[in-house]
């Protein structure tokens, strides 16, 4: 699928709580995950959630906020995604069966790469 055109899309959506101490490197990342930012591939953007950068910012004892995961090509083909400070919760609430229950967690792994290459497959289908 690597044709130059990126893949998956993140955004900033919403802070659910009230938000940590964030160091001057996270407020950084902030700033960029505020606008929107691309990935080639599932495996580049499940590199970028295991990222120490990622985790200093979005991990913390209380789950604080929540991101857009969307399909480049269609923005309105979208997932939530929830950082928690030991696993990742992706919930679709467009229901596309994609995920048990629409609700996938767990580390972002092989396992994550393979739930998110079906839902792309699937959304993608389904224009």
């Amino acid at each position: 699928m690597e044709d130059g055109q990126p893949l998956i899309t993140l955004v900033k959506m919403d802070e659910m709580a009230v938000r940590p101490d964030l160091s001057p490197e996270s407020l950084a990342l902030e700033q960029t995950l505020s606008m929107l930012c691309s990935f080639l591939s599932i495996e580049d953007f499940v590199s970028f959630l295991n990222s120490d950068a990622f985790s200093s910012y979005a991990q913390h004892e209380e789950m604080w906020v929540v991101f857009e995961i969307g399909l480049y090509h269609d923005h309105t083909k979208t997932l939530q995604l929830y950082p928690e400070q030991s696993q990742l919760t992706v919930a679709d609430s467009a229901m596309t069966g994609a995920f048990e229950e629409h609700v996938w967690k767990g580390q972002p792994g092989d396992e994550f790469i393979a739930a998110l290459t079906h839902w792309v497959g699937l959304v993608s289908t389904h224009q």
